[in-house]
């Protein structure tokens, strides 16, 4: 049996905020999703409407009236500008410790999924058997990309995670819409589980021989 690897989700958060910036207002991002805070995806008013905005004139709690209306304002603007670009058109904001909150939410949900994706009933080793670093690059382009994204549009790289090959999975997490930077950090994280994951091959292998001859 392996150690079960606790989700360093502090060390998640830090990775994440690096690479998708925190933003206290809303903007729409290139695909054209009204987005907020750590590139997280506003899907509708109504959903804006739960979040703890405050008015930036007045550092008071917004009302929900305000927060569909920032929502239909901002959703109407030209999408990809640069984040800053739209802070001039927004009246309300979300403060820093809720920003935090949110995240930790998020990434919480985003391990639930990715346990549930990868699990051995699909094939896999277990979400949480795998190497830290592993979970952290998992983590990362299930943020970015949504886990159905990731399970279903990215054939070769769960092969490699299948097979527990951290070196091919390096190779094959390369996104086209992120930073060089980020995709290199990606990379980084798989490819330094790489000798983990050949110690669990080899632990694989010895084990199977172990039994093949109590068996016998």
């Amino acid at each position: 049996m392996f150690q079960l690897n606790s989700v360093n989700r502090r060390k998640a958060a830090k990775h994440i905020c690096l690479y998708e910036g925190v933003i206290a207002h809303l903007y729409v991002d290139t695909r054209g999703n009204v987005t907020l805070g750590a590139g997280f995806h506003i899907t509708s008013a109504k959903a804006l409407s739960k979040l703890p905005l405050r008015e930036k004139s007045t550092q008071k709690a917004a009302s929900r009236a305000a927060k569909i209306q920032e929502f239909e304002r901002i959703a109407k603007l030209p999408s990809g500008r640069l984040a800053s670009w739209y802070e001039s058109q927004c009246k309300l904001y979300l403060p820093q410790q809720a920003c935090v909150k949110l995240l930790e939410s998020k990434i919480a949900e985003f391990e639930t999924e990715l346990g549930t994706l990868f699990s051995a009933k699909n094939g896999y080793v277990p979400f949480r058997r795998m190497p830290s670093n592993v979970q952290l690059a998992l983590l990362d382009m299930a943020y970015n990309l949504g886990t159905p994204n990731l399970s279903r549009a990215w054939p070769n790289l769960l092969q490699a995670i299948r097979h527990e090959n951290w070196q091919l999975a390096a190779t094959e997490c390369r996104r086209k819409h992120v930073s060089a930077a980020r995709n290199q950090a990606t990379a980084r994280l798989f490819a330094q589980s790489d000798s983990v994951g050949l110690l669990k091959r080899l632990g694989h292998f010895l084990l199977t021989k172990a039994l093949a001859r109590f068996k016998d």
